[in-house]
């Protein structure tokens, strides 16, 4: 048989069972779900789409088989491609630990959301236009297959980022391409995001609920850019607690709060501090009903172990942050000392985000004490006071001046 063939959602590729004895074909992409049938060393299969975490997706059966398994029981890689020169292309190459991917519109056109991939091959499916999505949009990606198309989360389409399988009716377009990567100066449609402490699931559930709230999932460029700050400023809440934890000596005080658990503290660093930037994420939608209404997180599957360095390089391999994240990521040798940001924090009179959940504040309340620390509201007070309490003292004159 040949290493590719056509398939109704473009192509599809014949991989190889390597695992012994056998690998196990699951209902739905993750470990814990029934398990269908079993096929034996050196048994191939035709695969047509394949998640970001490696789940490979049979063709012509139901059912998922987990490529690698990552040491999980001992077993390592469980099925590869039949041959390496297939000829076949994944738009996003590498493996993505949360199983889910964020891309940024960089197309100054914007691109297409289709029903299907492929929807770009003729005039007469092209899709309304309020399926394109603007330069700055984000996208999350779950799924790519073998044409350079993209399965997305939170909203029912894929996207082109293939220069081959152009979202432009009639051929390539000159500004299409794969996702940019690393170091790649080529223009390109969608650019991967690093997720460096961002959980993806939660950051989708929010655009999801945007685009839900308009006519055709539109978002006008105001609303792009405030969702792109509502962002920011749950980094940066993110951020200021675990300075102020760094500085207290232990993240008890996010444990009682709530915004993390003791469970999520036995995983790696970079996994609780998404959780973090997750809860943070949530209560601040809660907050701001107007951005995204209707705002419900969505199930996600539990994440797959990573190699030893993984998390921190997640999309390093195939994406540059771009001139838009570098107001989240300064380089080292610019960076601030934790003190300093701190303090910076805590004195700045300007500073207008709430110290818990990090929403802009035009009239903050301040703390009555210590008057250098500003909240959006008496519950987000409540809740920091477990943190604050440590480090809050009573305000001299002049401080006091300068709080208000």
């Amino acid at each position: 048989a040949a290493s590719a063939a056509a398939s109704a959602s473009g192509r599809t590729c014949i991989f190889e069972v390597v695992a012994r004895p056998t690998a196990v074909v699951r209902a739905e992409p993750q470990l814990g779900a029934r398990m269908l049938t079993k096929k034996g060393w050196g048994a191939r299969f035709f695969c047509g789409e394949v998640t970001v975490n490696g789940w490979l997706r049979l063709s012509h059966e139901p059912g998922w088989l987990l490529a690698d398994l990552r040491g999980i029981g001992g077993q390592w890689e469980v099925a590869k491609p039949v041959s390496k020169d297939s000829g076949v292309e994944l738009a996003v190459p590498g493996y993505q630990p949360q199983g889910l991917c964020c891309l940024e519109v960089c197309d100054p056109e914007g691109v297409d959301v289709w029903d299907a991939p492929g929807g770009g091959s003729s005039a007469s499916a092209r899709p309304p236009d309020p399926q394109r999505r603007r330069p700055g949009e984000l996208l999350f990606a779950r799924a790519r297959d073998f044409g350079g198309w993209l399965r997305l989360q939170g909203e029912n389409g894929w996207v082109c980022a293939s220069l081959a399988a152009s979202g432009s009716p009639g051929g390539p377009s000159k500004d299409a391409g794969a996702c940019r990567k690393s170091g790649d100066s080529s223009s390109s449609s969608l650019r991967l995001r690093r997720a460096r402490h961002r959980d993806w699931w939660s950051l989708s559930d929010v655009w999801a609920a945007a685009r839900r709230s308009r006519i055709g999932g539109a978002l006008t460029a105001e609303e792009v850019a405030k969702l792109r700050e509502f962002e920011r400023c749950a980094l940066n809440a993110s951020d200021s607690l675990l300075e102020s934890c760094a500085l207290l000596g232990g993240v008890n005080g996010l444990v009682a709060d709530g915004l993390i658990t003791e469970e999520d503290l036995l995983e790696p660093e970079v996994r609780w501090r998404q959780h973090l930037f997750a809860s943070i994420l949530r209560r601040m939608a809660k907050k701001d009903p107007w951005l995204a209404p209707h705002f419900e997180p969505s199930q996600r599957p539990p994440p797959l172990p990573a190699e030893a360095g993984e998390e921190e390089e997640e999309g390093s391999s195939s994406s540059s942050e771009g001139e838009h994240d570098r107001e989240h990521v300064q380089p080292e040798e610019e960076a601030e000392s934790r003190e300093d940001r701190h303090q910076r924090h805590m004195a700045t009179p300007t500073e207008r985000c709430c110290a818990l959940c990090g929403a802009a504040v035009f009239r903050p309340q301040v703390c009555s004490q210590c008057r250098q620390v500003r909240y959006c509201g008496r519950d987000c007070q409540r809740g920091h006071w477990a943190l604050h309490r440590r480090e809050c003292r009573k305000a001299s004159p002049a401080e006091v001046v300068v709080g208000q």
